[in-house]
């Protein structure tokens, strides 16, 4: 009965760990199709436009990255499904293994209590005790006995239920197993469609090399003038931070000069006078007058300007923190163009930029990834921009077409900034530049997700 209890034990653990993993696996599967149905959406705005972009070319290669990862989570469900049938047959043989063991053990007992069953039998085992003790130990044995032939039943019954159930598992993983053997076909006949439409539209970059250089070339120059622009506007911060740290540390030692003056003048003032210059007056011992020194004041060296007061410090280091934590400025897009060097598939068109470009339908908001104060809004080649300061990090939304914060604003994470605008291509788009003082960083590190 122990060895039952601990595999039927064994029976349900597997059950809940199996419907678990499977659990988590169609989750994932569920989640990555939406954003796949969220890309497509994309695409087919895109494709009213009727002009092929590197914009639409890294949209598909994300739907084919994402395509792939169902077909991979398929693949594991697959998986996941043929270890539990396995196990399955396993614990089906074994059952019937043990259903037919007691099933013989059970008629063994069955045909010894039919061939013992008369009262004379009973009484003769009884009365042939040695003593009243042994009689009442007979007496325990008889009914143990026929508690353990009820045991027995017991487990027959139950273990006839486990094994139906085991049955009526597997044809229902078998069914899951062709539902999902379907969805996987279903998946990668829709992966074939997306690698023609990238090689579609592959071939047709490839023969607007001289307009996407164009382009890049026009984007470069924004970027320079957008980069100048953020420059001039950190070295501008970090210039009042100089100011004000050097008018603070004057403030201060003006005020350790003026109390060391006022110290001095009270000491002269409550010195003792002599007023009687024919009398001789023996003077006690006393310790020698020391005269006060007056030291600059000590100002604590902190890293940058940018950090000189506690908020910004603050405000710093909680910003520094959340790398790879901070979320993405816009809720529907992804990064069209990385941070860095580029090559545009199919054509020998290199580009670099130290930022990244997001693409998302026009109008979307765009919100700020952390607290902090807006030092600039301006313009560059007839877009808006805006530049938030978290302590020695600064944060650029650029190519939005409207603005909804000022100058001088202190805002909150998540809160909107301004709207997304168009490209050259008449495709939404913003650039996200991450800059600690004056050197560029890689967005794509520091935030949660990136498409």
């Amino acid at each position: 009965m122990r060895k039952f209890f601990l595999f039927t034990v064994f029976v349900v653990m597997n059950v809940v760990v199996f419907a678990q993993d499977k659990a988590e696996l169609e989750k994932k599967r569920k989640q990555t199709l939406q954003e796949i149905e969220i890309l497509n959406d994309q695409y087919n705005e895109i494709k009213k436009n009727k002009k092929q972009s590197i914009g639409q070319l890294t949209l598909i290669q994300n739907k084919i990255r994402l395509r792939n990862e169902v077909i991979s989570t398929i693949n594991k469900q697959v998986r996941a499904i043929d270890g539990d049938i396995n196990t399955s047959y396993i614990e089906m043989r074994r059952l019937q293994k043990d259903l037919d063991t007691l099933k013989m053990n059970y008629a063994q007992n069955v045909v010894y209590a039919y061939k013992n069953r008369s009262s004379y039998d009973f009484l003769n085992f009884l009365f042939s005790a040695t003593s009243f003790n042994d009689a009442v130990q007979r007496v325990s044995y008889m009914r143990a006995y026929r508690n353990y032939r009820a045991q027995q039943l017991d487990a027959i019954i139950k273990t006839e239920e486990l094994y139906k159930q085991k049955i009526t598992q597997l044809t229902n993983n078998r069914k899951q197993k062709s539902v999902v053997l379907q969805d996987q076909n279903k998946e990668m006949g829709e992966l074939v469609k997306d690698k023609q439409e990238q090689d579609e539209v592959v071939k047709n970059l490839k023969n607007k090399e001289k307009e996407i250089s164009k382009n890049i070339s026009a984007k470069r120059k924004q970027a320079q003038s957008l980069q100048a622009s953020i420059t001039a506007i950190i070295n501008r911060e970090i210039a009042a931070a100089r100011k004000e740290a050097e008018l603070k540390a004057k403030a201060d030692a003006k005020a350790k000069a003026d109390a060391d003056a006022k110290a001095k003048a009270d000491a002269k003032n409550n010195a003792p006078a002599n007023t009687n210059p024919s009398t001789t007056v023996t003077t006690p011992a006393t310790t020698p007058k020391t005269t006060p020194v007056t030291t600059a004041p000590v100002v604590k060296k902190v890293e940058s300007y940018l950090e000189y007061n506690k908020e910004d410090l603050a405000l710093g280091n909680s910003f520094e923190i959340n790398r790879m934590k901070l979320p993405f400025p816009v809720d529907n897009g992804y990064v069209a163009i990385p941070y860095g060097d580029y090559v545009v598939p199919g054509t020998p068109i290199k580009g670099h930029q130290d930022f990244i470009t997001i693409a998302s339908p026009a109008g979307t908001s765009v919100k700020v990834v952390f607290d902090g104060e807006v030092v600039s809004v301006f313009d560059v080649g007839g877009m808006s921009a805006v530049t938030v300061r978290h302590g020695k990090y600064f944060t650029t939304y650029s190519n939005l077409s409207s603005v909804n914060v000022s100058k001088g604003q202190n805002i909150k994470t998540g809160q909107t900034v301004g709207r997304v605008g168009t490209n050259l291509d008449g495709e939404g788009q913003i650039d996200f530049i991450l800059s600690r003082e004056n050197q560029f960083l890689n967005p794509a590190s520091w935030l949660r997700r990136s498409n």
